[in-house]
């Protein structure tokens, strides 16, 4: 049962495999198309329900390189380069 609560997650969230700069298009689209006169409210909802998702995977994705970066500061010091 576990098993099919992950794939139901993993088909949920399909750009948990994108990349930053994919997610930022795909933002960049939902945008466009929010923004177009006549969008009905349910496809203005689902397009934010998608952006809000987009941010929190880019989110995640920035605070995991900032981490490993700040991980590498601390190992490496920097005034061991001078």
């Amino acid at each position: 049962m576990a098993k099919d609560k992950i794939q139901e997650n993993t088909q949920e969230n399909p750009d948990e495999d994108m990349s930053v700069e994919e997610a930022f298009a795909s933002l960049r689209e939902l945008i466009a198309h929010m923004e177009q006169e006549g969008i009905s409210l349910e496809d203005s909802f689902a397009d934010y329900e998608k952006g809000v998702r987009l941010l929190k995977l880019c989110n995640d994705k920035i605070d995991r390189v900032e981490k490993k970066v700040q991980k590498m500061n601390a190992e490496w010091s920097l005034n061991d380069f001078e």
